[in-house]
């Protein structure tokens, strides 16, 4: 016992001890204290129930809340204090300092309060949208683009000669026949891709045909009385029939206005919330204690170096 006495360890235990004592002597509750009180009221199970399911609106989130049977209610309460407390907790340890996903989401908040509110203050007028339309007219440029159909004769099926004389063959069986547009799937070799190409670009021709035949197929004029061809892919020899085809074009302003408009707002939004962001940026000293180049650190509005 004597040897026990002695030991720091049961000093230190024994001090603890007396200070709880003490604690609890003073205080009717040593646990109570605003941070400890988890209140479950309509306010914070409404906002519970709109941010955990991301979609209702306030009142969408009320009826929600007000149609729970009472074994959901219950377990809806439940959720929320073990998620208050869970939060509460972690903000008590210090685990929301130095934590980067954290200062990124706080980061994000700001941003999203900003835009919203910058959001609802814009107000674009006919002048605003033509300006855009203006500076930004190769945006809206339509690309040509053509519709037609193919009979395919394969390539690694037969030999050279010997496919140059079928295609040419079935070439005259077309027009004699007058076989339509919708009738070629009927004829020739099956094909990797498709058949009929309806408002394709070039881009798009290109990567099923070559640039070669594209080019061909979109100089051809729309016809659907006759076919075309052969034209030579790296596949084999093609008949074509081209049912349609525009030229590029940039279009008028009333054939687009509802995208402009949408464009125009957007980047009046984008602009003036970075102005916004900006203005908060401005409001703190930049000092500092790590060396820039010259060219950066001269970007750094209120700087000042240590």
């Amino acid at each position: 016992m004597h040897v026990l006495l002695k030991q720091p360890l049961l000093h230190f235990l024994l001090v603890g001890l007396g200070m709880f004592v003490l604690f609890d002597a003073v205080s009717d509750d040593p646990w109570e204290s605003d941070e400890s009180v988890i209140v479950v009221d309509r306010e914070a199970l409404l906002s519970f129930v709109q941010f955990r399911s991301k979609a209702f609106q306030p009142g969408a989130a009320a009826a929600r809340l007000d149609s729970l049977p009472e074994a959901e209610l219950e377990r809806l309460v439940q959720e929320y204090v073990r998620e208050e407390a869970l939060h509460r907790q972690a903000l008590a340890l210090g685990m929301d300092a130095n934590d980067y996903i954290i200062k990124r989401r706080l980061v994000q908040k700001v941003e999203f309060i900003t835009n919203s509110f910058v959001d609802e203050t814009v107000k674009l007028s006919e002048a605003d949208i033509e300006t855009h339309y203006a500076a930004h007219t190769d945006d809206y440029y339509i690309e040509p683009f053509v519709t037609f159909t193919h009979v395919f004769f394969d390539g690694s099926r037969r030999q050279p000669q010997e496919l140059e004389v079928l295609a040419a063959e079935k070439l005259a069986e077309l027009n004699e026949q007058r076989v339509p547009f919708s009738q070629s799937s009927r004829h020739g070799d099956r094909f990797l891709y498709h058949t009929n190409y309806v408002e394709r670009t070039p881009e798009f021709v290109a990567s099923h045909f070559g640039p070669e035949m594209a080019e061909r197929v979109f100089a051809l004029e729309p016809d659907t009385a006759r076919w075309h061809g052969p034209y030579r892919s790296s596949y084999g020899l093609h008949l074509v029939m081209v049912g349609k085809s525009a030229a590029g074009r940039i279009p008028e302003l009333a054939e687009v206005r509802d995208r402009v408009a949408d464009d125009a707002r957007r980047e009046v939004v984008r602009e003036r919330n970075e102005a916004a962001v900006q203005s908060i940026v401005d409001g703190y000293q930049v000092r500092l204690a790590y060396p820039l180049p010259d060219s950066a650190a001269a970007g750094l509005a209120n700087s000042d170096d240590d």
